[in-house]
């Protein structure tokens, strides 16, 4: 079967065979298209992973400050703890991913923000939700940074 047709139905086959290739130094056999793609690709998703990651901590710093329940806040600062390692530890693997860092916060803000209306409007919480984010980059990040109780 051809390289790009494994591909299509495969892609765990074609991207062993790939690294099998490279390994032999039969470059003129790789499949380049895909395997470009494919490189895009990863860097696409350590971002998109990133993003996610920070609106995670967003919507749990602001339900930390912005809802009166009490009764969840030790579970919402375990899962505050465990977004953060997991942002980090993106962050220390892929450097590079600090260039994107002011961006990607900015877009998991848009999408924080929506998020924690939908959960104080579904437990029927009046959460008040500040039009621009109350907390920065480094505070998300911050392994020490609690918001306080409303």
């Amino acid at each position: 079967m051809m390289t790009s047709g494994l591909y299509e139905t495969d892609l765990l086959r074609w991207s062993e065979e790939q690294a099998n290739l490279l390994r032999a130094g039969r470059l003129d056999e790789l499949d380049i298209g895909n395997l470009l793609e494919e490189l895009e690709d990863m860097g696409r998703e350590q971002k998109v992973a990133l993003q996610s990651l920070l609106r995670q901590i967003l919507i749990h710093l602001l339900k930390l400050q912005c809802s009166p329940a009490t009764a969840p806040r030790g579970k919402w600062v375990d899962e505050l703890i465990e977004f953060r390692a997991q942002a980090q530890t993106r962050l220390e693997e892929a450097p590079s991913l600090k260039h994107y860092a002011d961006d990607l916060f900015e877009k998991a803000w848009r999408q924080a923000r929506r998020g924690a209306a939908k959960s104080f409007e579904a437990y029927g919480e009046t959460g008040e939700i500040p039009g621009s984010c109350p907390f920065s980059l480094q505070q998300c990040l911050d392994d020490d940074y609690i918001p306080a109780k409303p």
